[in-house]
């Protein structure tokens, strides 16, 4: 795991390293991760995850639950950020995360961190929600971070 991680944090990944990180990683994943049904798709140079929005997210007035895409931003910039930092503890600090359109079932919305700052103790990640079928914008979220580094 931490030959595939120093190769992510260079974005050195080989296409069946990625599938065999996301193999580890599923078979690790968070619980709230899974019970929304997030599938993490890529790690380099972004981290990129997806969700296919079903009846389960929605609010009652059947649009996709913002707390939805929170989750989402706060699961992309936090493994992106444990990636950059090196393989250290990476947690959330602050998540603010804005609604542009909505999503309903059916949808499959796509989340790509992007990195805005990597610092030694310190990140900040915007992360954009899109709707993979029509390529507009949904949410977007900046997450900070602060990296514990391995001791």
């Amino acid at each position: 795991m931490l030959e595939l991680m120093t190769s992510a944090s260079k974005g050195e990944l080989t296409e069946a390293q990625t599938a065999e990180l996301s193999g580890i990683f599923e078979s690790s994943i968070p619980s709230l991760d899974r019970t929304l049904g997030l599938r993490y798709v890529e790690f380099v140079p972004e981290v990129v995850v997806e969700l296919t929005v079903t009846t389960d997210h929605v609010q009652p007035w059947g649009i996709t639950n913002g707390g939805v895409y929170a989750t989402m931003g706060e699961s992309a910039g936090s493994f992106a950020g444990f990636i950059a930092g090196g393989g250290g503890m990476v947690m959330g600090t602050t998540n603010a995360t804005n609604f542009l359109r909505p999503s309903t079932p059916g949808d499959v919305i796509r989340s790509t961190a992007h990195a805005v700052h990597t610092g030694r103790t310190s990140q900040l990640w915007r992360i954009d929600h899109v709707n993979a079928a029509s390529g507009k914008l949904c949410a977007t979220t900046e997450l900070r971070t602060v990296v514990v580094p391995r001791q």
